[in-house]
């Protein structure tokens, strides 16, 4: 009909919604401990695509890879309640957590995302995408789990004495 700042107005609403939304407000730098060492990842999102790039590397996945990336669109996530299809219920559930741990967390529950990471031999040889899984926990922190390997690395954010450190010894 031609209504386009209609279209408009709904965008900016749409918008405004997402921003309150945690796992919306992830990008910028992140750090993880893998191992001995610290890693420092950067995310950013494309779409409703939560991507997370190395700054820091290691003897695996170098620096300026893609570490892992997850899958944030609320229509996939709630596709189920909106078609009954007959693919089944694909969404995760959220975690529950017990009473002491969701005092500490502030959250009875911690969202969950599907995702794929990124592993491979030493030197970036042999590299291939698994499944995962991004959680958020509270709003501080998140995780990510290679689920395959079942390995699982926690995000906070790092101080600026941190981040300068790491960048510093890796040479960026």
């Amino acid at each position: 009909e031609g209504r386009h700042e209609d279209v408009e107005g709904h965008k900016a609403v749409a918008a405004a919604a997402r921003s309150c939304l945690p796992q919306f407000n992830l990008d910028g730098l992140w750090v993880g401990k893998y191992g001995n060492s610290y890693d420092l990842i950067n995310v950013t999102y494309v779409g409703d695509t939560l991507i997370a790039e190395k700054v820091t590397g290691g003897n695996n996945v170098p620096k300026g890879a893609v570490s892992f990336q997850a899958d944030l669109c609320p229509l996939r996530q709630t596709r189920k309640r909106l078609f009954d299809d007959g693919e089944g219920d694909d969404r995760l559930q959220p975690i529950t957590l017990t009473e002491k741990a969701a005092q500490k967390w502030g959250t009875k529950k911690l969202p969950r995302y599907s995702g794929i990471g990124q592993v491979s031999d030493e030197n970036f040889m042999n590299r291939q995408w698994i499944d995962g899984q991004l959680i958020i926990i509270g709003n501080e922190y998140f995780s990510f789990a290679w689920l395959p390997i079942e390995q699982q690395i926690f995000f906070g954010r790092p101080s600026p004495e941190l981040a300068l450190k790491l960048l510093k010894d890796s040479g960026v």
